[in-house]
């Protein structure tokens, strides 16, 4: 009896079941405008050093790479051309972020690379081009990752299958010597397509999370792979014809983990009665153990996200907004 109790104490404190995320604070006037000349459509925004990062694959643009000071959102410069040629970028994905040496591992899906932009060097060459860079072997490739030290990235991967058809594994790859080997903790259901999760690292808390796009499922692991929590959410095997999402979007902010979050239809019919891709709103917030604190309500439509821990912003780029780019304060303590 006092093993069986000591087991379920484990189970309870490792399985969260969270059936209500009703604290809700709204923010709509609390968003702070970032305006800048550059017209995005589909950006993805990172931060590294002092720098806002904000990469974009228009076609009507020239460079894909946009560098902003974080604190002020002053423009510095663009680089990344666009193009077929030495060092031009045709196909531009997942940019990775070397916060040690400075460095964004830039994906370039039309060349199969993954390019290599040196902080320092994009900052002091305006027609800097990268040099370096790593195949990418699209039987298996990284998808979002972090680096856990020089040579070593970790995280989600896209495994192609014998019938062409994928399947999205956590995995670790060697950057010397290009092999990966499947890695860490998946939660035995969310397989096949429930598979694709949305994955951020965190060095400084010793751990990763996965955010699940068709699961109401976040799960916290350590750097090693174990599993912390399993933290689910009230729509936990509710979503039986994958019709609805959940998690967009991941990252870490001063002690605590915020997620773009729908809990949603995916497709829905607009006014026109024209099918519309759904996106979210709000995001959640938790602590590192995966407890819920609070829902942020934007009433806007959050298309990308990063955090800037040292100003403790949260910043995003809104499609439904004018100006689309902004920031608010992150005040949890």
């Amino acid at each position: 009896m006092f093993i069986n109790s000591c087991l379920s104490n484990k189970e309870n404190k490792t399985e969260k079941f969270q059936k209500h995320r009703n604290k809700i604070a709204n923010i709509k006037g609390e968003i702070i405008d970032i305006k800048t000349d550059i017209n995005f459509r589909y950006p993805h925004l990172y931060i590294i050093d002092s720098i806002l990062v904000i990469s974009d694959s228009h076609l009507n643009m020239m460079y894909g790479i946009h560098l902003f000071n974080k604190k002020t959102f002053k423009y510095i410069k663009s680089t990344g051309i666009l193009g077929r040629g030495p060092g031009e970028i045709v196909n531009l994905g997942y940019i990775g972020i070397d916060q040690k040496n400075k460095v964004l591992w830039v994906a370039d899906y039309g060349k199969k690379v993954q390019w290599k932009f040196y902080l320092d060097s994009v900052l002091n060459n305006d027609m800097y081009k990268p040099k370096g860079f790593v195949k990418i072997n699209y039987d298996m490739f990284m998808e979002r990752y972090g680096f856990l030290n020089d040579s070593v990235i970790l995280g989600k991967t896209v495994r192609i299958l014998p019938d062409h058809s994928f399947v999205k594994v956590m995995a670790k790859l060697n950057l010397n010597t290009n092999d990966i080997e499947v890695y860490g903790y998946e939660h035995p259901e969310c397989s096949g397509k429930r598979s694709s999760s949305v994955f951020k690292m965190s060095i400084k808390n010793n751990m990763y999370v996965n955010g699940y796009f068709y699961c109401d499922l976040m799960t916290i692991c350590d750097l090693d792979g174990r599993l912390k929590y399993n933290v689910y959410g009230p729509g936990w095997l509710k979503n039986i014809d994958n019709n609805n999402n959940y998690f967009f979007g991941l990252d870490f902010i001063n002690g605590h983990i915020i997620a773009s979050f729908l809990g949603d239809e995916g497709i829905y019919y607009d006014e026109n009665k024209r099918l519309r891709g759904n996106i979210p709103t709000k995001f959640l917030v938790f602590d590192l153990r995966g407890d819920y604190i609070e829902t942020i309500e934007t009433e806007h439509k959050i298309l990308s996200f990063c955090v800037d821990e040292k100003n403790n912003r949260v910043i995003a780029y809104f499609e439904d907004r004018e100006p689309p780019l902004g920031y608010f304060d992150f005040n949890f303590e």
